[in-house]
């Protein structure tokens, strides 16, 4: 395919090239019998450019302005006697032709045009000059003139045609066929070596192109790792690398497809595993309350309702937490920025947590700066991103554990939100999959609230903030979340 594509290139350009070539042969030729026929008329009027002058010393044809016969029969003879090929008109002062040599021709013109006649007389330079040709009509051809006086009087012009129809006729036939001849033969020699060069020229130039061809074939048949490597320097180089680009791109957009694939395949056997635990339970539960309505306690039939509603609560959780990241991983959510205090946001929500915390024999603890400027970011978002660290933070707290929250100034422009506990913290080998959705460490055994999509969830709204979630943990002694806020800008 790429061979029949780089022939049909490579053949289309030669056919085109060849036909230039052709068409400026045959300008060639033409231009060169041109040119030669007016060098040949040009040297034939300066060679004879004193023809019509010797007729004039040699002859007197007038006399008292009349034409006296015999004289302008002897003047008709003594051209004979120079060239007989030579066309002689006797031409008076207007223009008007009087007498022709040789007599036996029919003229065509009863006048010829003087003002070419008067520009040969008075010219100075020898140029080429042509005048009517009285025996066809808008025919030009070269000439001598002189004009005839007597006692400084003008009496008529001495016109001589330089070549006659015969002359003429078997001249052109020669000239042009030797013209044609020699043109022809300059003109194919040009042609086939041009042709020939050009030929290894568009083959070099086609080159490149056949070898972007070929890569493009590649890539279509599934090397999606198939580039263009040329060392020119040319359009065909900028073609290259935008190909090059171009294959960047879908390739990059080809592995996110795949991965997006992967998320999808991996949520859904998430999701299914999930779902089906609290569904079964519920299920179960609700068989047994119909199967012993008759004969269960009310103790029973109360800690069988507390677990359904559990397994209902966990449920709904998972689904609206699921329904969030779905959001934020297709981009549906916006961050809508406005300036606040962090520090106020954070302690309206510790307040929130003591209850919960109190419950579970866990102090919450804060160092809040009250100096650091509004943060310019989305506070509902944040809310919630701060509701996940909590969250996390005690689940992996033991009973007796503390967790602390801190707001510092970080560098000019951001202000840190570190949240940290004294907990079990995390494996070394776990640390990179920890904001990975549905992860839950394997050392934590109370895992029956935990949906793992709390990390996940926090570092897509920060992604949204041009942010990261930084982990520092060591086992057995806690974790620390972090992250950073940027100020907000009032210029």
């Amino acid at each position: 395919m790429n061979k029949k594509n780089f022939n049909s290139l490579f053949w289309k350009i030669s056919a085109v090239f060849f036909i230039l070539l052709a068409v400026v042969g045959c300008m060639y030729i033409y231009i060169s019998i041109d040119y030669s026929n007016k060098y040949l008329d040009q040297v034939n009027q300066r060679l004879n450019h004193d023809t019509a002058k010797n007729i004039v010393e040699n002859s007197t044809p007038f006399y008292n302005g009349e034409v006296i016969k015999p004289a302008l029969e002897e003047m008709f003879h003594h051209v004979r006697a120079i060239n007989p090929s030579l066309e002689v008109y006797l031409v008076d002062p207007k223009g008007k032709i009087i007498a022709w040599y040789p007599p036996e021709r029919k003229i065509s013109l009863s006048a010829i045009n003087l003002k070419p006649v008067l520009e040969f007389i008075n010219d100075s330079t020898n140029k080429l000059i042509k005048g009517d040709d009285p025996l066809y009509t808008n025919t030009k051809k070269v000439f001598s003139a002189s004009p005839l006086t007597m006692n400084n009087m003008l009496y008529a012009y001495i016109y001589v045609v330089l070549t006659s129809e015969k002359h003429q006729a078997a001249s052109d036939s020669l000239f042009s066929n030797y013209m044609m001849e020699i043109s022809s033969r300059t003109m194919l020699i040009t042609l086939l070596a041009t042709f020939f060069i050009g030929l290894l020229i568009i083959r070099v130039i086609t080159n490149n192109y056949s070898k972007i061809i070929t890569v493009m074939q590649k890539f279509r048949q599934g090397d999606l790792t198939a580039r263009v490597q040329l060392q020119s320097t040319g359009d065909e180089k900028q073609l290259g690398e935008m190909f090059n680009e171009m294959a960047d791109i879908l390739t990059t957009n080809i592995d996110k497809l795949k991965q997006v694939e992967n998320l999808r395949r991996e949520l859904i056997a998430n999701v299914s595993h999930d779902l089906r635990t609290p569904i079964a339970i519920i299920r179960g539960y609700v068989e047994t309350l119909q199967m012993k309505e008759e004969t269960i306690t009310a103790e029973e039939r109360k800690s069988y309702i507390n677990t359904v509603r559990e397994s209902a609560e966990k449920l709904e959780k998972l689904v609206n937490e699921l329904f969030e990241l779905s959001k934020l991983e297709a981009n549906q959510v916006h961050a809508k920025k406005e300036p606040f205090i962090i520090s106020e946001l954070v302690s309206d929500i510790i307040n929130k947590y003591q209850l919960i915390a109190k419950t579970k024999n866990i102090s919450i603890s804060t160092d809040l700066s009250k100096e650091l400027p509004p943060v310019y970011a989305d506070v509902s978002l944040i809310e919630r991103v701060m509701q996940n660290l909590i969250d996390n933070a005690m689940k992996f707290t033991p009973e007796g554990g503390k967790i602390i929250i801190k707001t510092v100034k970080s560098g000019e422009d951001n202000a840190e939100i570190i949240v940290s506990d004294n907990g079990i913290g995390i494996p070394e080998n776990q640390r990179e999959q920890i904001f990975a959705r549905y992860y839950k460490a394997n050392n934590f055994t109370d895992l029956k609230n935990s949906t793992g999509l709390g990390l996940a969830i926090a570092k897509k709204i920060l992604d949204l903030h041009n942010s990261t979630l930084d982990l520092v943990s060591v086992e057995n002694s806690g974790s620390s979340f972090n992250f950073k806020l940027k100020f907000y800008n009032m210029n």
